[in-house]
């Protein structure tokens, strides 16, 4: 055969880090043009990189759809929340329904692989679709979406025919990585603890996670991949000490800020990636490996805004509270 089986799992690795940073470039790129956020700065690259498992896109769609009406039609009527309650309800709803779908796709609909792309989208981008939703509406966030999502997968597609066939980045997934049921657990107690903290404590002493599925998933690189944790301390350095001095003389703010984290925690992972392996034989990546890529751009995001002392004890309670369900979870399996 010349050329890449477009149903090999390597080629399907490095079609999800591809069209993920189309799509994340894209995302912000009509931002920047209409002022109109489409789920966030990560949501359209999440789902251009889950197309290889459309039926899990479409989902999270569904999902987010969900949300919305609960919120615009139930909760709506009784209280007017805070625009971070919004957001807390919708990746609240997000998670119950991914659970449920999990549940459905293995139990009723007997699908064995919905894993990697659940992973991907199941826990956080419903919520951030939610959000999207509710401040702008139905239109004016999912005809952008349904136009950028396709592009970027297209994009993605023939970039990782290109590089598959010319310069192969060999990322590949450990194959005794947690399930996707332990997977989506762990983040989702991840998630809600996050919420939990963030929103109970106030004034100076607010304190911020790192990102909502950031303690879960450092919990499951301890006992799946001990290489990741070494990896994200060392992109989130990086980062930051290549941000820091940059801010100074090009002050950023907001999207502009996240955008240039997420492109460089992007490159410094991946790049540890090919070097580990290429000196050890040591591999890392996978699609669900998209999600490590990009901790290290959400931690130094909140450590930029909100400090060490504030970022650091909210990340050590959600890390305490996470460990509680992780460690039993992630020990039996």
């Amino acid at each position: 055969m010349i050329g890449p089986s477009l149903g090999d799992y390597p080629f399907i690795v490095e079609y999800t880090y591809l069209a993920f940073l189309v799509g994340v470039l894209l995302g912000y790129l009509y931002f920047r043009q209409r002022q109109i956020s489409v789920g966030g700065t990560l949501a359209v690259g999440y789902l251009a990189a889950s197309l290889y498992q459309p039926v899990n896109a479409v989902v999270t769609v569904l999902i987010s759809l969900v949300g919305y009406a609960l919120i615009r039609y139930v909760i709506l009527k009784a209280f007017l929340p805070r625009p971070r309650q919004v957001f807390g309800i919708g990746l609240a709803v997000g998670i119950a329904c991914g659970a449920a779908w999990l549940a459905v796709a293995h139990w009723v609909l007997g699908m064995e692989q919905t894993g990697d792309a659940v992973t991907l989208v199941g826990v956080i981008v419903p919520g951030m679709l939610c959000n999207s939703l509710t401040k702008q509406g139905v239109a004016r966030t999912l005809i952008p979406l349904a136009v950028m999502v396709p592009l970027a997968g297209l994009a993605g597609f023939l970039l990782a025919l290109l590089s598959t066939t010319v310069a192969p980045m060999d990322l590949q997934y450990p194959a005794d990585g947690p399930g996707v049921e332990v997977l989506f657990a762990v983040s989702a107690v991840s998630v809600l603890l996050a919420v939990v903290v963030q929103e109970t404590t106030s004034g100076s002493w607010t304190l911020r996670t790192g990102g909502y599925v950031t303690a879960g998933l450092l919990l499951v690189a301890a006992f799946t991949d001990p290489w990741y944790l070494a990896v994200i301390a060392v992109a989130t350095a990086i980062t930051l000490a290549v941000y820091v001095p940059f801010s100074r003389a090009v002050p950023l703010f907001g999207k502009d800020r996240f955008i240039i984290l997420c492109l460089l925690s992007l490159f410094l992972v991946t790049g540890q990636e090919l070097l580990l392996y290429a000196f050890t034989d040591i591999r890392l990546g996978g699609p669900a490996g998209l999600v490590f890529a990009i901790l290290p751009a959400i931690m130094a995001n909140d450590l930029l805004q909100y400090g060490l002392r504030r970022t650091g004890g909210g990340m050590g309670l959600a890390l305490a509270g996470c460990a509680v369900v992780a460690v039993p979870l992630l020990g039996f399996t």
